[in-house]
């Protein structure tokens, strides 16, 4: 017993003989696909775009530029942007993200401070939030939420968290170096002070009052006056206490230039994201249109349809063959 044929013919002749068949289901499957289109809860998607500043353009050595003019481009580069991006899912930028938007309240059901809770505030943030990159070093962020309004603030306070991170990156390094020099500097106003008294002390004693410290090379030494027993000990031993201070007094001099210096390069005025497209609530629900969702449900039941009425005309025809 052979296999039945069933070529172009056929199947053009199945398809015309149950058209009324195929275009019911069609009708159908389009309408139900509009059905689902408006009972289903609208989410809506708010996108925030920014650029990654360059953080060496805010260093001290950019902008205090006392020996060098070398060009610091502004935009920061690949590596910039690998930084940002990896903060971006990191867990702390997503909890302070989560805490600042009150997940707990946005969404009921979920205690923030309970572990479970937690985990489950994180999972809803990391299925709704999503970060992309441009060819032209553009950073997107953007959530999806049921209520447009809430969308908005969540990619606006992303980006907000992302900012306040990255800076701290650098200014807490660059508060450390401050930290760090500044107990120096204490250090050295008690030496200082020290070694003022003990200068005092023997200037008195002997009657010393000229400048004879070596250490400052545009001073013109003058006459010395005094004598008596001890007053030459005494000079070399002006001299090299006065040597120690003044070189201890540039130091200190040098300490708070460099101070200074760093505490301009951590100040808040610096940014080191720039906005370039604040989210906005969006007015059109995200996903696919009605004309979309109503189209691909025809399209689906004209094929699912089609390949009906062929497979059960085929089935036919293998039956009238074995009953032959």
């Amino acid at each position: 017993m052979g296999v039945p044929s069933f070529d172009l013919i056929d199947i053009i002749k199945t398809i015309q003989k149950k058209k009324f068949i195929i275009i019911t289901i069609t009708v159908i499957a389009a309408i139900l696909g509009m059905i689902f289109f408006y009972a289903k809860k609208k989410k809506y998607k708010a996108e925030a775009h920014f650029l990654v500043n360059n953080p060496l353009y805010g260093d001290r050595t950019t902008l205090f530029r006392s020996f060098e003019t070398r060009y610091v481009d502004y935009f920061g580069g690949d590596d910039d942007l690998d930084k940002v991006t990896a903060l971006a899912g990191s867990d702390t930028v997503k909890d302070r993200i989560i805490r600042n938007c009150q997940f707990q309240v946005i969404y009921p059901g979920y205690d923030i401070n309970e572990l479970r809770g937690h985990a489950g505030l994180m999972s809803i943030f990391n299925k709704n939030f999503n970060v992309k990159r441009s060819e032209y070093k553009e950073i997107e962020v953007s959530y999806i939420a049921y209520d447009p309004i809430v969308a908005a603030n969540v990619a606006n306070m992303s980006v907000k968290v992302l900012e306040e991170t990255y800076r701290h990156y650098y200014t807490a390094m660059k508060g450390n170096i401050y930290t760090s020099i500044s107990d120096k500097t204490h250090q050295l106003d008690s030496t200082i002070e020290l070694l003022t008294d003990s200068l005092a002390n023997l200037r008195d004693k002997y009657n010393i009052y000229s400048i004879i410290s070596p250490g400052r090379q545009n001073t013109i030494n003058g006459e010395i006056k005094g004598g008596g027993k001890g007053f030459g000990k005494a000079i070399e031993q002006i001299q090299n206490i006065e040597s120690i201070k003044d070189q201890l007094v540039t130091d200190r001099a040098h300490y708070i230039s460099t101070l200074n210096e760093f505490s301009a390069a951590a100040n808040n005025a610096m940014e080191y994201l720039k906005v370039i497209t604040r989210a906005l609530p969006p007015t059109a629900p995200f996903g696919p249109s009605v004309v979309l969702t109503t189209t691909v449900g025809a399209g689906l039941g004209f094929f699912f349809s089609v390949l009906f009425v062929l497979l059960l005309a085929y089935y036919r025809k293998l039956n009238e063959v074995e009953r032959k």
